[in-house]
């Protein structure tokens, strides 16, 4: 229980911090896809947009596992558990999709 307890609020502090870093617009060099892209590569890129995106993702998903970290170990159902998945799911999808037509120059 205690453990469930410091990894669920650690992952929240962490998720939290680093999506105020994108949500800033700095951090890009930690996008997956992005720090491995050539010069030409991002300058197709509008690198405020992409760290936007990256901010919302991470925060929505920080805002899950607060809600998960809120409930405890003991008070989360196996529905419970699958909506949540499924919320964080769909976030990296959408975020996928907006990162790649929306965030071009």
């Amino acid at each position: 229980m205690m453990l469930y307890l410091v990894i669920s609020w650690s992952l929240t502090a962490i998720l939290g911090v680093w999506s105020l870093i994108l949500l800033s617009g700095h951090g890009a060099a930690s996008i997956a896809g992005f720090n491995t892209m050539t010069e030409d590569e991002k300058k197709t890129i509008d690198e405020k947009k992409l760290c936007f995106v990256a901010g919302i993702c991470m925060l929505i998903s920080a805002l899950v596992l607060f809600f998960m970290a809120m409930l405890g170990s003991k008070n989360i159902t196996n529905t419970t558990a699958i909506i949540a998945g499924s919320i964080i799911a769909i976030d990296a999808a959408a975020a996928v999709y907006i990162a790649n037509t929306k965030c071009k120059k």
